[in-house]
């Protein structure tokens, strides 16, 4: 009868809020609110706590974990069955590591704050110190979780969504490894503070072991994933690339179909005896055709070809664009040209994306392209519907668009990829309220080109 009281008094005092406290701030940090959700997380405390709790006395304590996390994971699942598995893995293995730091936290307030000797929380006297250990890092972690629901942090749960749900394959086992080493490694830790490292001293040396086995495999795996991720970034900008140039011929091939249009034009103006006319129409085409000339004409003839074929597009989606483009190009030995048109194009076309969303009179792009003697300067400038959403550090990201759903949010990320090959440098700049300007600044000297392969 004492044993079961003590079981019961460890359950509700202890159990319970630890762990509906762990999975409320799991949720509070990868998943939005929804009805019925504290009581389902109240269930599936409740559940685990008093199966794992019923069988500490009976299982190894290494068994005892695996056992706690197989419940967790099966509750979890039942009790959010309209939750996606990925976003399932990523509330659990979150929950894990919260739970980790919360054993860690109260035992070392128990041991070092408290005074009270290791493994002594089971004992009728010691109680009471465990939960003045436990409660103040509940207390932190309510607030955590509170913080987090009310005010919105939406930084950090944007990062945690996207580690979640656009974690690619690869990534997935390197995540599983660190978990389980981790794991080794807290586990030894728990076993000090609850004094069991000498009666279970030959656990220690295998849990160990485990954790250097999975170190090596990580890094392996992390070797691997970064060899995949260069190839990936090469391949996006190889694509990024070849639809520029297809965009250009797209251009090329409209403005050929407006030639001869101009010329059937004009053939019938001529034989109606329009002339008054003709004269009117051909100085409109001329003067067309000396603003191409203006461009075509240049010491670079990819920059050229890069701002005819981007002119073209501009007008025929209705937004004025302008750039400056510096006469002297000199010979770029350590910066390739089409390194350049790929920066200047993701740029001047996430530009292009959000003026379409403006009304015609607040649409404005421009491109200033300036080649020194010691660097290269890019600038690209738009308007925007507003600052308020826009996150510099988000960005960059991949994934991460404040577009519609068209978009796949990888044309910034290319931009920073080849800017950090030249060991450049980019800044977002705001001008007013409704501006924004990407300034990137690409270094001509030789030491200033990474060792990265592009």
């Amino acid at each position: 009868m004492e044993s079961f009281w003590n079981f019961a008094v460890m359950d509700l005092l202890v159990s319970w809020p630890e762990t509906f406290t762990i999975w409320c701030l799991a949720f509070a940090l990868l998943e939005r609110p929804a009805p019925g959700l504290y009581k389902r997380i109240a269930l599936l405390a409740v559940g685990s706590s008093i199966y794992t709790d019923a069988l500490i006395r009976y299982l190894p304590l290494h068994l005892h974990l695996v056992n706690s996390l197989l419940c967790s994971a099966l509750m979890l699942a039942l009790l959010f069955r309209k939750t996606s598995l990925k976003r399932k893995i990523g509330i659990f293995v979150t929950a894990y590591l919260i739970g980790i730091a919360t054993d860690l936290a109260t035992s070392s307030a128990f041991v070092f704050g408290w005074k009270q000797p290791p493994g002594s929380f089971m004992e009728d006297g010691s109680l009471a110190y465990m939960l003045l250990a436990l409660y103040p890092v509940l207390a932190v972690e309510w607030l955590a979780a509170w913080y987090v629901r009310r005010r919105g942090l939406k930084r950090i749960r944007s990062l945690l969504d996207r580690v979640v749900d656009h974690s690619g394959a690869g990534i997935s086992p390197l995540v599983l490894f660190i978990i389980l080493q981790f794991g080794l490694l807290a586990t030894i830790e728990i076993l000090y503070f609850l004094d069991r490292i000498g009666s279970r001293g030959a656990m220690v040396p295998g849990l160990i072991g485990g954790a250097i086995v999975l170190g090596l495999v990580s890094l392996v795996l992390i070797l691997r994933l970064f060899g995949r991720t260069r190839e990936e970034t090469a391949r996006m900008a190889q694509d990024v690339y070849v639809e520029e140039i297809n965009r250009m011929f797209t251009s090329i091939r409209g403005q050929r179909h407006d030639f001869l249009n101009h010329v059937q034009v004009m053939h019938t103006m001529l034989q109606m005896g329009k002339t008054a006319e003709l004269k009117a129409y051909m100085a409109e085409v001329v003067k067309e055709t000396h603003a191409v000339n203006a461009v075509v004409q240049h010491g670079s003839p990819a920059l050229a070809a890069f701002v005819q074929a981007k002119t073209a597009v501009a007008v025929s989606r209705g937004i004025p664009f302008t750039c400056e483009l510096s006469d002297e190009w000199q010979s770029l030995s350590t910066i390739r040209m089409i390194d350049i048109v790929k920066i200047v194009g993701n740029l001047v076309n996430n530009a292009f994306d959000e003026s379409e969303l403006l009304p015609p009179a607040d649409r404005l792009v421009h491109a200033s392209m300036r080649c020194g003697s010691d660097r290269v300067e890019l600038v690209v400038t738009n308007r925007v519907r507003s600052l308020e959403g826009i996150d510099p550090e988000l960005l960059f990201a991949p994934g991460y668009t404040t577009k519609s759903d068209r978009h796949s949010g990888l044309g910034l990320p290319i931009v920073q990829e080849r800017v950090k090959h030249y060991r450049g440098t980019i800044e977002v700049r705001t001008v007013g309220t409704d501006t924004i300007a990407f300034h990137v600044v690409l270094p001509r000297s030789g030491s200033g080109l990474s060792s990265q392969a592009g």
